[in-house]
């Protein structure tokens, strides 16, 4: 039979354990808002630019063809 003591022990583990845990779950959701939000700053960007490189090889295709 387990002592009162070791039995506050380890309910007092447990608590810890259990506010570690939370503690971890509310940090990653955190950090799973902050990469979703940079995601969507990155999207324009991403459009852009990949827009920016159709327009440059278009133009250097129509001016290939305008020098043959």
């Amino acid at each position: 039979m387990s002592s009162p003591a070791h039995s506050n022990i380890s309910q007092n583990d447990a608590e810890v354990l259990e506010k570690q845990q939370q503690e971890m779950q509310r940090r990653h959701e955190e950090e799973q808002r902050s990469l979703l939000r940079l995601q969507e700053t990155a999207k324009p960007r991403c459009a852009e630019r990949a827009a920016q490189k159709a327009r440059r090889e278009a133009e250097a295709k129509a001016k290939e063809e305008a020098e043959r």
